[in-house]
């Protein structure tokens, strides 16, 4: 039985994905968890793996486009399977003006083939409703790769035949590879202008990268680079986020000496290597299990209180923010704390994240320390209540008291920023966690020994 291949659903917050590539062709055998295309989400480029085993009977969604999860993009059926009401469906729910034959020739009936190569036009149909075109130029137009939008038929009534498309072909054909294709529409370079290294004169990834490179170096005043991808998906979520989350800020300074001297007592040991911010990720998963009213998510109409506490540690990549979660950060040990977050952000730099090592966080920390920053405020991480900014240590003069008698001195001080969401935190709550943190953090031995 046919069955769809679907947008996956690869985090509790992607709510949409981009094609980046068909590793399939129309008509290919796939096997069972076989990797069919690949596809671009906020946080990363993923695989997408067949459902099952059979024949790609058909390409929903061209590379490129950006689907909702869960709709299809693509079928996998029997070779003679009809699968034309599902096709119908599919493109119903992605919005496609498509518009299935009902009824099949009594030739279609008698050749399998026929219905396949008739099934695989079905994807140009919307390009061609206004051209008139003979069955054997559409065939020949899908095979080549021709947009026949951009033929001129020498037919009756200019109608497009074969040999108009062959000629096209044949005079305006760009061999180029799928990478180098989708550099090339980002970057808005014309392939007709590129020369091509590969076989055949194939253009390749390198080609674009190539011209690329070299007009960037012709016009160093002005880039422009196409708003998507990632950068895009994480610009309309966090703008979602600052305009219907009611966001609201807290701010302390909190005196880091202890800890800078704690830290590097535990660094004598040459097989910890525990840095300031793991001593801070530490020390807030233990303010949320005091806190939990901050552990939380506002999904449609319900307020969820998360009993696991889930900590995501936002690392800046050079194509945007990503967000790698340490699970049950209050239930680990200092040291495996920090060895876990570590190998995350490692993993988060190479790009080789899981969806499992970016999902289900319930809290985000965002330092900007190790930047210089002083302090600034972030957006909320949805579907999350809170986010803490965390700034540099800088050394500053401070009024001290000692014994009854107030002195000037110099302390490491640390600025943190505390936005929440003031649907589901007040301030009091907010206040409350913050004036927590800084205890610990000022005092750390109560949580260490």
């Amino acid at each position: 039985m046919a069955k769809y291949i679907i947008m996956p659903k690869l985090g509790f917050n992607m709510d949409q994905g981009t094609v980046v590539h068909w590793l399939k062709k129309e008509g290919d055998t796939v096997e069972e968890r076989e990797e069919v295309l690949e596809i671009e989400t906020d946080k990363t480029v993923m695989p997408v793996e067949a459902p099952c085993s059979g024949i790609l009977r058909k390409i929903l969604v061209a590379e490129g486009e950006v689907v909702p999860v869960t709709l299809p993009i693509a079928i996998i059926g029997d070779k003679e399977e009809d699968i034309s009401q599902m096709v119908e469906e599919a493109y119903q729910k992605l919005g496609k003006a498509e518009v299935m034959e009902k009824k099949e020739s009594k030739a279609e009936r008698e050749s399998p083939m026929v219905v396949e190569e008739s099934q695989q036009l079905e994807t140009k149909k919307e390009e061609t409703e206004f051209k008139k075109i003979s069955p054997r130029a559409q065939r020949k137009a899908q095979e080549l790769g021709v947009d026949v939008q951009l033929v001129k038929g020498s037919g009756p009534q200019g109608a497009l035949t074969e040999k108009d498309v062959i000629a096209f072909a044949h005079n305006h054909r760009v061999k180029v590879s799928p990478a180098a294709q989708i550099i090339a529409k980002r970057a808005g370079i014309n392939l007709e202008n590129v020369q091509g290294s590969g076989i055949s004169g194939r253009i390749m990834k390198e080609d674009v990268q190539k011209v690329l490179a070299e007009t960037t170096k012709i016009d160093k005043r002005e880039e422009k680079v196409p708003y998507s991808g990632m950068r895009k998906i994480i610009g309309d979520r966090l703008s979602h986020s600052k305009f219907t989350a009611p966001h609201i800020y807290f701010t302390t300074s909190i005196d880091m000496s202890k800890v800078i001297k704690l830290v590097k007592r535990f660094n004598e040991d040459k097989e910890k290597n525990i840095s300031i911010n793991d001593f801070i990720v530490f020390v807030v998963s233990r303010v949320l299990a005091e806190q939990p009213h901050l552990n939380c998510s506002l999904v449609g109409e319900e307020i969820i209180y998360h009993k696991d506490i889930n900590l995501g540690i936002a690392v800046a990549l050079e194509e945007g923010l990503i967000v790698p979660v340490v699970k049950n950060a209050d239930q680990k040990s200092l040291s495996h704390l920090s060895k876990e977050a570590k190998k995350l952000i490692e993993l988060a730099r190479k790009r080789e994240l899981s969806p499992d090592d970016y999902s289900g966080g319930t809290f985000t920390i965002s330092n900007l320390g190790m930047y210089k920053i002083e302090n600034f405020t972030a957006i909320i991480n949805p579907p999350e209540a809170a986010i803490l900014a965390v700034g540099a240590i800088k050394k500053v003069p401070v009024v001290i008291e000692e014994d009854e008698v107030e002195k000037v001195g110099i302390c490491p001080l640390m600025k943190v920023v505390l936005s929440v969401d003031h649907r589901l935190i007040d301030g009091a709550m907010a206040a409350n966690f913050l004036n927590r943190l800084k205890y610990y953090l000022e005092f750390p031995e109560g949580l260490i020994l």
